[in-house]
């Protein structure tokens, strides 16, 4: 599947860029044990941006799916509609902004490709909710871009592609990240007004969600 190769390769460079790192630390000190629990392990981790110290409650709300079944037989591919788009100024502009999140994956890393997306909200700016059919035309615009992008596009970066560009257009829309556990599944979409676009709305009920930005949902 699409979206579980994606993750597969994003978490297998966060595993070998960890063994990496024990195994420095074994060659250095072949009598001290890497653990999360000694302080200095976790204050470097601190030091790094991997983690943050704080000293309140976590404000976010946990999405958990304790009684979900999951999801099965999800082959994503670009939500394609009869509508034909042609090449214009919309389409450049998605072009490049998907050239942007590909550089920022590959080259930058996930972490900074989520701050990119973070940062592209105005705090002071008010977000509204699109009609329908605004999400589908920007949608076709996305695909569009894709279609005559050199490389396959994913779910990961579709959606923070179409993430990117509803949010210069101010609109309240979210990259949402959903996992689960066996077998191992991982997917990307993008929300608006609580509602998938372009994809199955089974998703939020089967999936547990890791990660909505840029407008995160509080702990009620």
């Amino acid at each position: 599947m699409v979206c579980f190769e994606q993750f597969k390769g994003l978490l297998l460079d966060l595993l070998e860029g960890k063994q990496s790192a024990l195994e420095e630390k074994s060659l250095s000190s072949s009598d001290t044990q890497f653990s999360l629990q000694d302080p200095t392990d976790i204050q470097k981790l601190i030091d790094d941006g991997i983690i943050e110290k704080k000293d309140t409650l976590y404000p976010f709300y946990i999405d958990r799916k304790l009684d979900s079944d999951g999801v099965s037989n999800v082959d994503w591919s670009l939500p394609l509609e009869n509508k034909k788009v042609h090449l214009n100024s919309s389409v450049l502009r998605a072009f490049m902004t998907l050239l942007q999140v590909n550089f920022y994956i590959k080259v930058r890393g996930f972490y900074s490709t989520i701050q990119l997306i973070k940062k592209s909200r105005k705090i002071q700016s008010n977000y509204i909710i699109p009609r329908n059919e605004e999400l589908t035309n920007l949608a076709n615009i996305v695909n569009k871009a894709c279609l005559i992008y050199p490389t396959r596009t994913k779910c990961l970066e579709w959606a923070m592609t179409f993430v990117l560009l509803a949010l210069k257009r101010k609109w309240k829309c979210n990259l949402e990240i959903g996992v689960q556990n066996y077998p191992f599944f991982a997917h990307a979409w993008v929300e608006c007004d609580g509602k998938v676009v372009m994809d199955s709305q089974d998703l939020r009920e089967g999936l547990a969600i890791i990660l909505n930005e840029p407008f995160r949902k509080l702990k009620i």
